[in-house]
């Protein structure tokens, strides 16, 4: 349950400020489309989405083979095109890359 009422004035501690802006943030912004990006940004889709997954498997038959997030879930994939795109060469032959392909993938 969640009590709506104003926030203390005092007493309150970074991680106590943290909570509540999750909180907010989730209640306020349902159905928008932000809070898996708002999991990705706090370091927490991982856990929270394979937790959310585990109980919903069990209640839904379609989700019984849903993969797992995994830590290289947390950045998309470069586009090849831009890699290939980003690269130079020095005219000697020697091609430097600018672009790197994100861990993972």
């Amino acid at each position: 349950m969640y009590k709506i009422d104003t926030y203390p004035t005092s007493g309150w501690s970074k991680a106590d400020a943290m909570k509540a802006l999750k909180m907010e943030r989730r209640l306020e912004l349902a159905m928008e489309g932000h809070r898996y990006f708002d999991l990705v940004r706090w370091g927490e889709a991982q856990s929270v989405l394979n937790a959310y997954v585990a109980v919903e498997k069990t209640k839904r038959a379609y989700l019984a083979q849903a993969a797992p997030v995994q830590e290289r879930h947390n950045a998309y994939p470069l586009p090849i095109i831009q890699i290939e795109l980003s690269t130079i060469s020095n005219g000697e032959g020697t091609v430097e890359e600018r672009l790197v392909q994100n861990e993972g993938w």
